[in-house]
């Protein structure tokens, strides 16, 4: 495995959440889908239903993700509930996890999805910090960097218009619903590693893998591309 730190990133949890909103301090988590990415393959998936007790959604986040309250009422789990079959997924598929080697995240817009995911740990009375690392890959400050090394021609970096630029397929009825995109992110990183390093193919599951580590060009370029986001903000 290639390293980076102390810590090994070729296995990865890429996962996304459907809010009640944009701001994690008030609104809802409604659901949290997430997938096992490993050298380029999908080797286990997840949709975890989340009901707070009191449910705050805006017509607007309602609209994207087509979620019925009354029913989302009915069938969610209670956050301590959902939390207990979110963790065994991370148990089944991230035993050999260590306080020094934590899960590495992955999403589009990371800094959003993970609000809301340290709004549910929150919610549910679990440690957020003891479980995953600090480092995450993000796809859209990749594909921002790809764009600005001309190795990409996106004009836009949102996920709909990666899924379209790279020829992933993807049902309607998934596209906005958590574990929907939380697969099609996996899929449009593995195409962005392919865009860096040609040589580069997972398997299908179960089977050896033609390369076994995560490429550190694409390590170092996401890097700088976080970091010149964080200037930009500030």
């Amino acid at each position: 495995m290639q390293e980076l730190g102390e810590e090994t990133v070729a296995k990865l949890l890429v996962f996304d959440t459907e809010t009640g909103g944009i701001d994690p301090q008030f609104h809802s988590i409604l659901s949290l889908g997430a997938v096992v990415w490993e050298d380029g393959s999908i080797l286990d998936e997840i949709e975890v239903p989340i009901a707070e007790a009191s449910i705050l959604a805006t017509p607007e986040a309602l609209a994207v993700n087509k979620i019925n309250l009354d029913e989302h009422k009915r069938m969610g789990c209670a956050p301590a509930d959902a939390m207990i079959r979110f963790q065994a997924f991370l148990t089944k598929n991230f035993s050999d996890s260590s306080v020094t080697n934590k899960i590495c995240l992955a999403a589009h817009n990371a800094d959003f999805d993970i609000g809301f995911l340290k709004r549910f740990y929150r919610l549910a009375n679990v440690d957020y910090e003891s479980v995953f690392s600090h480092r995450v890959i993000d796809t859209i400050s990749i594909i921002r960097f790809l764009n600005l090394a001309k190795k990409l021609t996106l004009r836009d970096a949102g996920l709909s218009e990666a899924i379209k630029y790279f020829g992933i397929e993807v049902a309607e009825a998934d596209r906005h619903t958590a574990k929907g995109d939380a697969k099609a992110t996996a899929q449009v990183l593995t195409k962005l590693i392919k865009t860096v390093y040609p040589d580069f193919a997972g398997s299908q599951r179960g089977k050896t893998l033609t390369h076994p580590h995560f490429p550190p060009r694409l390590l170092r370029m996401h890097k700088i591309a976080r970091a010149r986001l964080f200037r930009a903000r500030v």
